[in-house]
């Protein structure tokens, strides 16, 4: 129609259905869309020649017998079968679909006995429907249906789908509120598969959405590895663009110029028209880079997306370092990446040296390197310290070569010392920290089982740490459907009998682990049960 929108449905218009949409939503129900030849206002006010006020007059009865309200409706539209087609054997998919009812309403049907309507479970119980004008009947959509217009003249249905009122509710407390728009007659909308946008909306969603800092050998792969299942997902590039370290362009002269190249990462230009869409990446390097990172991304980012931290015992964090650096499995350009500086070093000469290189820029005054243990009221009266702060500086400015992940070992589990840098450059509501443990259906990490994991539950898992992301996105859930570990491997644990190693490793990390989980308490807001004594380390 010339007055209203056009909304595509590939499968319908394969199938020559003519329809006429009054409401419609994406298929994540984010947004309801309510379109001209709906649209009706209680002072008669009407740019359609009065269809909307008809059309919700027609449609009236239909929500009385329902015992529905007009709000509920998240899908309206009038479907013409053609005569002679049938739309074989399915099943509906998309988000919406698990939380909508689906009702028919046969309108014009000249003879019910020409239209074969089925549905059931399966193919085999499917039961024939009647479809006699006025027969408003709910159908089970994410079951198997098919329909037949054995006739000479099209059928047409009234197809209606509304959601429960806890369904709004439930959103808005996972941070996705439903958006409801009116569309004006001649509008554009631009559609993907399971995205619907306005084109007056093109360019309004910045990008990247997101960054997944780090820690390195934390879930960062993993988690951006679920999080783009979802379907509004889009890929950078490259997972680790490394654009605002390793990939950072210096020779470029202005701003404009910088953001232009690093924009380039996130496919900018294409996904203009899709501000449903969202993109971002997982470079575990800036984490600890921040002298760098933060400068560029205020430059570049102005924006300021959402920022995602994931954590990890330390000990298990640094082991699993050493021995992916060290690993002889890859291809050249992750070889070249990893680095050679550890590769005739022992997993102990190591972390002694990362040791030495903080004691040397005086971050660690509290450490006694010969009896490896912590002055504990030393380490409370340096903590917090101008003096800390400069210490940590000269380290994190010296000690971070680019191109290579050999270096800081130690340094990168000492996650206090990282955020509290990020911290005071964003505000709280930006960041999301989690930890691998909890992220972890089982085992907890690598090669280990639970046993002294410290902070790990059980009852959450990667659909768990999903969903805390798109909430903290602002977008709706989805279920996973892989939920393997990604980028891990299996090793015999280097620190297997070598009690000693393991112990001053607990005793080093464990002020630093009681520290980062009240930081995580007392400014982040997060409980206190899953925090107080994370990565307990208790000889």
């Amino acid at each position: 129609a010339a007055n209203n929108v056009k909304i595509t449905r590939p499968s319908h218009d394969a199938w020559g259905i003519k329809k006429i949409v009054l409401v419609f939503c994406d298929d994540f129900l984010h947004t309801i869309y309510t379109l001209p030849w709906y649209q009706h206002d209680n002072n008669n006010n009407d740019d359609t020649g009065g269809v909307g006020k008809a059309m919700h007059a027609a449609i009236q009865p239909v929500l009385d017998v329902l015992g529905i309200e007009q709000s509920q409706m998240v899908r309206c539209l009038l479907a013409g079968l053609p005569p002679g087609v049938t739309i074989p054997v399915h099943h509906d998919t998309g988000e919406w679909v698990r939380h909508a009812h689906r009702v028919h309403v046969p309108v014009i049907v000249p003879d019910p006995d020409l239209v074969l309507f089925r549905c059931g479970l399966d193919e085999e119980s499917m039961d024939r429907v009647d479809c006699v004008p006025g027969h408003v009947f709910e159908m089970n959509n994410q079951a198997k249906h098919a329909v037949t217009n054995a006739g000479t003249e099209y059928r047409v249905h009234l197809i209606l789908d509304y959601v429960d009122h806890s369904f709004f509710q439930a959103r808005k407390s996972q941070n996705c509120p439903v958006r409801r728009l009116t569309i004006g007659a001649g509008e554009v909308l631009t559609q993907t598969r399971r995205s619907i946008d306005r084109a007056l909306e093109a360019g309004t969603r910045a990008h990247p959405h997101y960054l997944i800092l780090g820690a390195q050998k934390a879930g960062t792969t993993s988690l951006y590895e679920y999080v783009n299942q979802h379907p509004w997902m889009v890929r950078a590039r490259r997972r680790e663009t490394h654009c605002l370290d390793w990939r950072w362009d210096g020779d470029l002269r202005s701003t404009k110029e910088r953001r232009r190249h690093c924009l380039e990462f996130y496919h900018a230009d294409a996904m203009r028209a899709y501000p449903s869409l969202v993109t971002g990446d997982s470079t575990p390097s800036y984490l600890l880079d921040y002298y760098r990172v933060i400068p560029r991304l205020k430059e570049c980012f102005g924006h300021e997306p959402k920022l995602i931290i994931m954590t990890r015992d330390p000990i298990k964090r640094a082991v699993s370092h050493y021995v992916m650096v060290t690993s002889k499995d890859g291809s050249p350009e992750q070889m070249v990446v990893r680095g050679m500086e550890w590769r005739s070093k022992t997993l102990e000469e190591v972390f002694e040296e990362d040791v030495r290189n903080m004691m040397e820029d005086g971050l660690l005054p509290y450490w006694d390197a010969e009896s490896k243990t912590v002055d504990r009221l030393a380490f409370d009266e340096f903590i917090n310290s101008r003096e800390e702060d400069e210490a940590w500086e000269r380290y994190v400015t010296t000690r971070i070569p680019l191109g290579t992940g050999s270096y800081a070992p130690l340094a990168r589990g000492l996650y206090a010392l990282q955020c509290r840098q990020w911290f005071r450059s964003f505000a709280r509501d930006k960041f999301l920290v989690m930890k691998l443990e909890d992220m972890s259906s089982s085992p907890l990490n690598d090669n280990d089982d639970p046993r002294g994991s410290g902070g790990g539950n059980s009852s959450k898992g990667a659909q768990w740490a999903v969903d805390r992301t798109m909430e903290h996105l602002g977008l709706p859930r989805f279920e996973l459907r892989d939920v393997e570990k990604k980028n891990s491997r299996e090793y015999d644990d280097p620190l297997e009998g070598r009690e000693e190693l393991r112990g001053w490793l607990q005793r080093f990390f464990a002020p630093h682990n009681e520290r980062f989980g009240r930081m995580m308490v007392e400014e982040m807001g997060y409980d206190e049960g899953d925090w107080k004594d994370v990565w307990s380390c208790s000889p």
